[in-house]
């Protein structure tokens, strides 16, 4: 039998890029077909369309919206990568403003089956 193991610093760092880049099938190709996303106090949406339908509606808002990644923790037991990131929500007229929040990513045979983002919103608008 050959196990094979995800480098799930390196897979987080990839699925942000991804995610960032807009890539039309991060989600299909990253995400467990029952995968959740919770963002925030928002009810939780499961599988990968729902899943990008609610992030492309939530970035529709903004010209750009891009992660840095400030600090990986991974957690080889849960499967789980818990990151302090900054958000920058760049609007359409150039301004740009950025905020702190957080991001849980757990995974399942390579998937991600989980994915938490906290962040204070407060500031957007």
């Amino acid at each position: 039998m050959i196990q094979t193991t995800t480098d799930l610093e390196s897979t987080t760092r990839a699925f942000y890029r991804e995610v960032d880049a807009n890539d039309p099938e991060v989600f299909r190709r990253r995400l467990a077909d029952t995968a959740v996303f919770a963002f925030n106090d928002v009810d939780p949406v499961t599988g990968f369309e729902a899943i990008d339908a609610f992030v492309s509606a939530w970035k529709g808002n903004f010209k750009a919206v891009l992660h840095q990644l400030d600090n990986l923790v991974v957690d080889t037991a849960k499967n789980t990568v818990a990151i302090e990131i900054t958000v920058s929500y760049v609007f359409s007229d150039g301004n740009e403003t950025k905020v702190k929040g957080s991001s849980f990513v757990e995974f399942a045979n390579g998937d991600i089956v989980s994915w938490r983002v906290y962040v204070d919103t407060s500031r957007l608008s």
